[in-house]
């Protein structure tokens, strides 16, 4: 083949092509040296370039907490909303559907047992969907699924065709905890404790409201549970709408190696704070100063040898969590009047208990005075919420969770006094209940933080998973306790809680303040 380079002919005074070949070389060096020079003053003591750079919590960081994150938290408040609005639903809409459909108490039981399952199922599912394919795809899918199907099942003709639509609604309300995900990778650490609990305070608004609509719509003069089956869907259809204002993590776009949508967002929340961000680029990297890509999204992950201690103990103290909580609502009346029978607020996990083959009670009407039970009922389980919101990010979080669990167990054992004072068993009830209604969020919290941006989503599943085993498990461990006495319920209650204080002493690390992590240590 033709060369077809063209050299400079030879005229007086240029070099010879052997000397410019060594002009080159020497060229080369000289520049070689100079950016090796260069990089060098750019290295740290770890080997890691610090030249213009910055990562993901210092832009957090630095953005701080404005308007983005204001916004962020009032759409995440409508997903905690519809999170309080399927709990209510799964509380009363059994006894609703007798009124129509003549079920009887294993039609109940076979609603709940299929729902809490796939629920379990959901959380674990949507927790790994949110490491391998985004927060914000899985939370999208989830809202839509809990809205089309929940809607629809307000105009369903038969009783198999209900239990199907919400088997699937229920499946994706797991999706729903990764809200709390997102809210976490983009809420400087100052703030994550109170964010999360603010969260909480619309879960128990989605409570109180969906509690109000229930009593409007089983009056005899408008008895209608379809109405109540619809307005229950309003929550996620609001959210759904809004998800398109939804940004995705930052962290989870820089782990996907997506860094011009990282960017965009960074800069947007810089812009919408009114702050400035760190010069030059995001880093990607681990802090090692090398290129780590991980599988995401395996539970076998959460039980390696980095996290499987830390993962067993929140598993254990979201468990007992749960057990004692469900159990304590089961029988607060009969506690409460001690009267040989047991008023069960949650009207479906009692049907769980005595003869299931007995006809459903309908829930044609509900009084003034049993509205304000009920509501009362649910409404002092809230002050949790604001004690956790006061103190989540003044105390550690090891702490806060340890003395929480150690004093609900103190009220709960306190119930052994014999005593007829009706007051003095209220209260020990109650202020039990409102420190184990706020563990629950709080222990999804912690599960945020401990975990890499890798397994973190998948981590929050597993412990939102936790707590539905809990409460699916709850119906058979007080029925079994019943057959023998209640004081050996109170007792083992007040146990498991005192042994969930103790084993969050030995978690592994404390979260408040701390710096969020991409990767594994072990990687």
């Amino acid at each position: 083949m033709k060369d077809e380079r063209v050299y400079s002919p030879r005229i007086s005074g240029a070099k010879t092509p052997k000397n410019q070949r060594r002009s080159f070389v020497e060229m080369i060096e000289v520049s070689n040296s100079r950016d090796n020079s260069l990089a060098a003053d750019d290295k740290t003591k770890n080997g890691t370039s610090t030249r213009e750079i910055y990562t993901a919590e210092d832009a957090v960081n630095r953005a701080g907490f404005g308007k983005f994150q204001v916004k962020l938290i009032m759409l995440s408040c409508f997903v905690w909303m519809a999170r309080g609005f399927d709990s209510v639903l799964g509380m009363f809409i059994s006894p609703l559907l007798a009124c129509q459909w003549n079920l009887t108490r294993w039609h109940s039981a076979l609603l709940v047992t299929i729902t809490t399952s796939f629920s379990i199922l959901g959380c674990i599912c949507y927790g790994m969907w949110a490491d391998k394919y985004g927060r914000r795809t899985a939370l999208s899918s989830a809202l839509i699924f809990v809205f089309v199907f929940g809607a629809v099942s307000a105009g369903l003709p038969s009783y198999t065709w209900f239990v199907l639509f919400r088997t699937v609604a229920a499946f994706s309300i797991g999706g729903l905890a990764q809200a709390l995900t997102l809210c976490c990778e983009c809420v400087p650490g100052l703030k994550r404790g109170r964010s999360v609990f603010v969260l909480s305070c619309s879960y128990a608004a989605g409570v109180v409201t969906l509690l109000g609509v229930l009593y409007a719509t089983v009056q005899p003069s408008f008895h209608h549970w379809r109405l109540f089956v619809a307005v229950g869907a309003v929550p996620s259809c609001i959210a759904m709408v809004m998800m398109r204002f939804f940004p995705e993590s930052i962290r989870y776009l820089l782990q996907s190696e997506e860094y011009l949508p990282a960017t965009a967002i960074v800069q947007k929340m810089a812009q919408t704070n009114k702050c400035h961000l760190p010069q030059g680029t995001l880093y990607p990297h681990d802090p090692n100063g090398k290129r780590v890509r991980q599988k995401r999204g395996r539970v076998s992950h959460l039980l390696d040898d980095e996290h499987g201690r830390t993962t067993l103990l929140f598993w254990f103290v979201g468990l007992a969590t749960a057990i004692t909580y469900y159990s304590l609502d089961a029988t607060t009346d009969f506690i409460i009047h001690k009267d040989g029978e047991v008023h069960f607020p949650n009207a479906t996990s009692g049907n769980f208990l005595g003869d299931i083959s007995r006809p459903l009670h309908c829930l044609y009407n509900m009084t003034e005075e049993r509205f304000i039970q009920i509501v009362w009922t649910n409404a002092l389980d809230f002050p949790g919420f604001v004690i956790y919101f006061i103190f989540v990010d003044l105390i550690d979080r090891k702490k806060l969770l340890c003395a929480s669990c150690v004093i609900s167990s103190i009220f709960i054992f306190l119930l052994h006094i014999p005593s007829t004072d009706v007051m003095m068993s209220t209260s020990f009830v109650f202020c039990a209940r409102t420190l184990l209604v706020g563990q629950f969020d709080m222990l999804l919290l912690m599960a945020a933080e401990a975990y890499p941006t890798t397994e973190r989503g998948t981590a929050v599943g597993m412990q939102a998973a936790a707590t539905y085993v809990g409460y699916f498990a709850t119906p058979y461990i007080v029925q079994g306790f019943l057959e023998i006495e209640l004081e050996y319920l109170i007792g083992f209650c007040g146990i498991i809680m005192f042994l969930s204080g103790i084993a969050s002493a030995f978690l592994t690390w404390e979260t408040r303040r701390m710096e969020l992590r991409e990767t594994s240590r072990t990687s």
